[in-house]
C-alpha cells in the first residue's frame, strides 16, 4: 500500500502561534483559562485540560487571579471591552488574519456600509466578526445570495476557513445582485494551501482519510472537496479511530491511501494516522 500525504496539511500558522502564547504563559505558572475552545480539535484541547487549562463560556466565570486568553476565533467587540472595563487579565490569541478580516469589516462599516458576510453563523469566528459593523448580512449559501434585495453598493468578505470555490460561486451571485460590489478575499492562504492540496491529491488515490475534529470548519472543507474528488473519502478525529475491525478491512483494500489534515490537527496525529496506514 503506498501511502501519500497532502503537500499541505495540519497545524497552520494562527493555531501554532496560538499554542505557543498558551504554553509559555502557562509555563510560568501562571493561571490561565480559555474563553471557549482554544481550538476546534478535541484531542489538543483534552491535552491543555490535562495540563489544567481549562475553559470557560461565560467570562463573568472565569477564576479568581486567572488571565483569559481569547481563542483564535476571537470574540465579540462588547465582550472585549466589557472584560476590559472589568480589567480582567487578557492573553490575546485571535488568530492575526482572523485580527485583520475583523478590522476590514470595522473599516467597512464606518458610515454605515453594507457588508455581507460569506460563512456559518453560528461559527464563533463569524459571531464576533458581525459585531465590528451595524449593517452587516451573512450569507451562508447560494439560496440565500440570490435571495438577497438589489442594492446600489456592498462590500463582501469571507470566513477565513471557506472553501473558496465556493466563495467564488457567491460572489458571482452578488454582482449580479449589486450594482457595485467591492470584494475582499478573506479566506486564509493556509486554508487555501490546504484545500489545493487534497483537490490535487484525492484523484490521484484510490482513498482519502482527512484527520481532524468534527466540529472544526476548515476539516469540514477539506472532507467536502475531497469527497468532490474522491468517494472514498474518511474523516477521523485521531488515529485510534482506524483501529475499528471494519474501518481498517476497508482500508486494506485500496493499493494508495492519501492523507489531508484540518488546521488544527497537530503534527503528531497527523504522524501517528500515517505510521497506522503503513502498518496496514
Amino acid at each position: 500500500m503506498k501511502i501519500s500525504v497532502a503537500e499541505q496539511a495540519g497545524f497552520c500558522f494562527g493555531v501554532k502561534r496560538a499554542l505557543k502564547l498558551i504554553t509559555e504563559y502557562h509555563r510560568q505558572n501562571k493561571k490561565i483559562q480559555t474563553f471557549g475552545p482554544l481550538i476546534h480539535n478535541t484531542p489538543v484541547l483534552n491535552d491543555l485540560a490535562a495540563r489544567g487549562i481549562g475553559q470557560v463560556s461565560n467570562p463573568a466565570k472565569i477564576g479568581k487571579g486567572s488571565t483569559l486568553c481569547i481563542r483564535t476565533h476571537g470574540i465579540p467587540r462588547d465582550v472585549e471591552h466589557r472584560l476590559k472595563r472589568r480589567r480582567v487579565p487578557i492573553l490575546d490569541a485571535t488568530c492575526p488574519l482572523v485580527k485583520k478580516g475583523q478590522k476590514i469589516i470595522e473599516r467597512l462599516g464606518r458610515g454605515g456600509g453594507r457588508v455581507l458576510i460569506v460563512g456559518d453563523p453560528d461559527h464563533p469566528e463569524i459571531v464576533a466578526a458581525r459585531s465590528y459593523a451595524r449593517n452587516v448580512k451573512i450569507v451562508d449559501s447560494l439560496a440565500a445570495a440570490r435571495a438577497l434585495p438589489r442594492c446600489g453598493e456592498a462590500s463582501v468578505v469571507a470566513q477565513t476557513t471557506l472553501n473558496t470555490a465556493f466563495f467564488k460561486e457567491v460572489v458571482a451571485v452578488l454582482m449580479d445582485r449589486c450594482e457595485k460590489l467591492h470584494v475582499f478575499n478573506t479566506v486564509c492562504r493556509a486554508t487555501q494551501e490546504r484545500q489545493e492540496a487534497v483537490r490535487k491529491l484525492a484523484p490521484r488515490v484510490d482513498a482519502i482519510v482527512v484527520v481532524g475534529s468534527k466540529i472544526s470548519s476548515n476539516t469540514k472543507k477539506l472532507v467536502h472537496i475531497a469527497r468532490e474528488k474522491n468517494r472514498n473519502t474518511l474523516q477521523i478525529e485521531t488515529c485510534a479511530d482506524l483501529r475499528d475491525r471494519r474501518t481498517a478491512a476497508r482500508l486494506r483494500k485500496f493499493r494508495s491511501i492519501g492523507i489531508s489534515a484540518g488546521a488544527s490537527t497537530s503534527p503528531q496525529e497527523l504522524n501517528n494516522v500515517k505510521k497506522f496506514l503503513q502498518k496496514l
